[in-house]
């Protein structure tokens, strides 16, 4: 199970939430660790069911095809998996079923009436991902439904990360670091921005992960960026910002190479920056506001030797890239939560120096702060050939 039901069941009684309905991939997928083809893949809809009240049962609604073929991890932990007649013919297994819909809801939004029939929260107060959704589920059952929004609701709750969340995090964070060591090496042994981009998707695949994003940026001091199919020279800078995905999980790091030896000059600039963040770490912390916390993050890398240090970009990390609430779709503030899982953006140009970049994802836990990738290895100098760490 993924899902985290204590938070669960004390954010729905904050909120008087009777049942949240999730209807996207990656929430449906959360709530009921059910992740198929049809669900992600195909564009029909796979959705859960979660009452706040453990005796209700919780369920999986899905297109009849899909009910028997759960594709990844052990299926569900809920006991109620039910189809709706999106394609009849096919029944669960592939076994050859009625090539009828007679008896099954024509389509999702019938089949989550339906069902919130038998669990008797017809009048509920139910918070759906998709208000649309519950609106259109609102009128079939007569407009006696309190609907209301889930998107950050379940954002919200999936803050504070569960042990197996945290094994599928480790791992893409493991998978995400190699990805980039292998692209980095390609870079030392001549390739270009362009082909090290390819290094990376092919790298991170074949260490069983899916591959993201990856923001790769050439820098010459003072030139600028360069075209990601420049050939580069001694003073050259990469910067790598990447994420990997692990069953749905995804981390973000960010890393640098210069090419040949570095200069002292940016030596000083990297153990600045280095400096700074490990003497921040204290600041992060359950209850702090994050954009108190980059604050202080810019203050300690200033006084550590970069005075010309300016932002740091900080946000929560799982299911999605920025995995906490922001109404609106805006990048808000947020209160730091014990458990949750955070990426530290640290961008830094100097036009004379080279462009940096550093970026590691840590679980705040208690009163410790766990760095999941590799704590060091965050400059790499590429030298006849290989890639060699600047710790």
């Amino acid at each position: 199970m993924l899902i985290n039901r204590d938070r669960a069941d004390a954010l729905m009684d904050r909120d008087g939430v009777d049942a949240i309905v999730a209807s996207t991939p990656i929430n449906t997928y959360y709530l009921s660790s059910w992740a198929t083809d049809a669900s992600w893949g195909f564009g029909d809809l796979a959705l859960a069911i979660l009452p706040r009240d453990h005796d209700r049962d919780a369920a999986v609604l899905t297109v009849e095809v899909d009910m028997g073929q759960p594709q990844q991890g052990q299926g569900t932990w809920m006991k109620i998996v039910r189809g709706y007649a999106r394609k009849p013919g096919i029944g669960a297994g592939g076994v050859q079923g009625v090539m009828t819909a007679e008896g099954l809801p024509q389509n999702h939004q019938e089949a989550v009436a339906q069902y919130l029939r038998e669990l008797g929260l017809q009048r509920g107060r139910v918070a759906f991902e998709d208000r649309g959704l519950g609106q259109d589920v609102n009128s079939i059952l007569g407009g006696t439904l309190d609907v209301v929004a889930a998107r950050d609701l379940l954002r919200d709750i999936r803050m504070v990360k569960t042990p197996a969340e945290m094994a599928l995090m480790r791992a893409a964070a493991r998978k995400t670091e190699l990805a980039l060591q292998i692209a980095a090496e390609a870079v030392a042994a001549g390739a270009t921005c362009a082909e090290a981009e390819r290094v990376f998707w092919s790298a991170a695949a074949m260490a069983g992960g899916r591959p993201v994003f990856l923001l790769i940026t050439p820098y010459r001091p003072n030139h600028g960026r360069l075209s990601k199919n420049a050939v580069l020279l001694p003073g050259d800078t990469v910067t790598f910002d990447a994420t990997t995905e692990f069953n749905h999980y995804t981390s973000d790091i960010g890393r640098t190479a210069i090419i040949g030896e570095p200069s002292a000059e940016q030596l000083r600039r990297y153990n600045a920056t280095r400096l700074g963040w490990r003497q921040s770490l204290p600041h992060f912390k359950a209850g702090a506001l994050s954009t108190d916390v980059e604050q202080a993050v810019v203050a300690c890398i200033q006084a550590a030797g970069n005075p010309e240090f300016r932002a740091c970009g900080l946000h929560s990390v799982g299911l999605e890239h920025t995995d906490h609430p922001h109404p609106g779709g805006g990048m808000h503030s947020f209160d730091l939560v014990d458990g949750m899982v955070l990426s530290c953006d640290l961008p830094w140009i100097g036009p004379s120096i080279g462009k940096f970049h550093f970026e590691d994802i840590i679980h705040l836990h208690g009163d410790t702060v766990e760095i999941l990738n590799d704590a060091d290895g965050r400059l790499l100098a590429c030298i006849d050939g290989r890639t060699v760490r600047v710790d």
